[in-house]
Parts: structure tokens; sequence; C-alpha cells
């Protein structure tokens, strides 16, 4: 039988008593929610399309750069990146604004697209706004943990003798 070793380290352990409390909340249903409404509105998006082609070439450059942030944005709130919910929020601005536009053509698809990227822009913001929360329960920690030690008495110690003069420069 081995036994291993003790090494220190930087590591720092306390029971739940002891240490500085749960932190907020770390459930990923919501990402998988939002994934899934992101997935289903884009997908709705693509199955329509009566635009003029003045206003076609709007939505295809808006909802270009949407679309790709929108996938980057799924597959990573499935995966839990923490980029995720950015990617997200901005996909879901530029949702907004294809929804706006869209307006013009068909007031009811439009406003219809536009009211489900805001959900999902909502349902973004909640998730940047927990990881906010979280990121400044982590540096609160982090800074109670980094707090500077008490200084010790430094005991009074001799000076040390005079070196011979031979060997002073």
């Amino acid at each position: 039988m081995v036994i291993p070793e003790w090494r220190e380290s930087e590591v720092l352990a306390w029971t739940e008593h002891e240490g500085p409390g749960r932190g907020p909340s770390r459930g990923r249903t919501i990402w998988f929610w939002l994934a899934g409404g992101m997935a289903a509105v884009f997908a709705g998006i693509m199955s329509s399309d009566a635009l003029c082609p003045e206003h076609r070439l709007w939505v295809l450059l808006l909802g270009g750069g949407a679309l790709i942030a929108a996938g980057a944005a799924i597959v990573g709130l499935i995966s839990g990146w923490a980029g995720a919910p950015l990617l997200a929020l901005a996909s879901a601005l530029g949702g907004v604004g294809i929804g706006l536009i869209d307006t013009l053509h068909s007031a009811t698809r439009g406003r219809t697209i536009a009211l489900a990227f805001a959900l999902v822009f909502v349902a973004s913001a909640v998730l940047v706004w927990r990881q906010h929360r979280q990121h400044r329960w982590d540096r609160d920690v982090a800074r109670s943990l980094h707090t500077t030690p008490a200084v010790l008495p430094v005991l009074a110690s001799p000076s040390p003798a005079p070196a011979p003069a031979d060997q002073r420069v």
C-alpha cells in the first residue's frame, strides 16, 4: 500500500459552516431553454421570406451576423461557455432589428419575430446578470482569502559581528 505524500499547495478547504456560504444559484435550466428558444425563433425566420429586395439586403446583413452569433451561442449555452450569454444577447438584439424591419411588410409577422427575440434578449440579460452576480461573489471570496496575515513581532536578534579588517573592501 502506497501512502500518498503530503504536498503543500494553495488549495484551501472549509466546511460550509466555516466558509463564505453558498454562492449564487448555478442552475443550467435557463441555459437550455434559451438555446431551444433561439433555435426555434431562427428556424421560424428561415422558413418565411416575404421581403422586398431592398429590405432583404438589410435583413441578410443583419441576420447573417445574428445567425452566426446565434449558432455559436446555442452551442455555447449547451456546452456551458461563459461567453455564450453575451453572444445570445447580441444575436437577440440583431433578431429584434430583423423583426422591426419585417414589420414594414407584414406587421403581424414582424411583431411576432421582434417579440420572440425580445423574450430571448430578456432571458439572455437574466443570464448575464446572474453571471455578474457570480463573478462579484467569486471576487469577494477571493478578496477575503487574500487578506494580509497578522504581522508577527520580530524578536530582537544580536547584530552580526563586524567583518575582520583584512576582509573589508
